[in-house]
C-alpha cells in the first residue's frame, strides 16, 4: 500500500501535468483566434452624394470608394446597407487573394444596389 507522501508526490504530479494540458489547450484556442480575424476593416460614412465606404488593411487605408464603383458620375450609394454589402463584397474578394477587387455592374445589381 503506498504511503501517504507516495500519494501526496503523485496528486502534485497529476495537477501538474493537467495544468499544462490546460495551458497549451488555451494557447491553441488563442492562436486560432487571432489567426482567424481579418486584418480587414470596413469603414462607412456619408457623404453629399451619398454614402461611400473605406477599407483598411491593419488600421492603413487602400481603398477610399466615395461613390459607387463602375459607374460613371460621382453617384454614391442610396443608402448605408448598400454601401455596406458592397464594402464586404470588396472585402472577400481581397481576402481571397485577388489583389485589387473590381465590382461589376452584374455583382451590383446582384446586392440590390441602387443604379442610376
Amino acid at each position: 500500500m503506498p504511503s501517504s507522501l507516495e500519494r501526496a508526490g503523485r496528486s502534485v504530479a497529476v495537477r501538474r501535468v493537467l495544468f499544462v494540458i490546460l495551458a497549451v489547450l488555451a494557447m491553441l484556442t488563442a492562436y486560432q483566434y487571432y489567426r482567424s480575424r481579418t486584418a480587414y476593416e470596413l469603414s462607412l460614412y456619408k457623404t453629399p452624394m451619398g454614402w461611400g465606404y473605406d477599407v483598411l488593411n491593419h488600421g492603413n487605408l487602400i481603398i477610399h470608394q466615395p461613390a459607387i464603383p463602375g459607374i460613371a458620375g460621382d453617384r454614391g450609394f442610396a443608402d448605408e446597407a448598400q454601401a455596406r454589402r458592397v464594402g464586404e463584397r470588396v472585402i472577400s474578394k481581397l481576402q481571397q487573394g485577388r489583389g485589387m477587387p473590381a465590382i461589376t455592374q452584374e455583382e451590383l445589381r446582384a446586392m440590390n444596389v441602387s443604379l442610376p
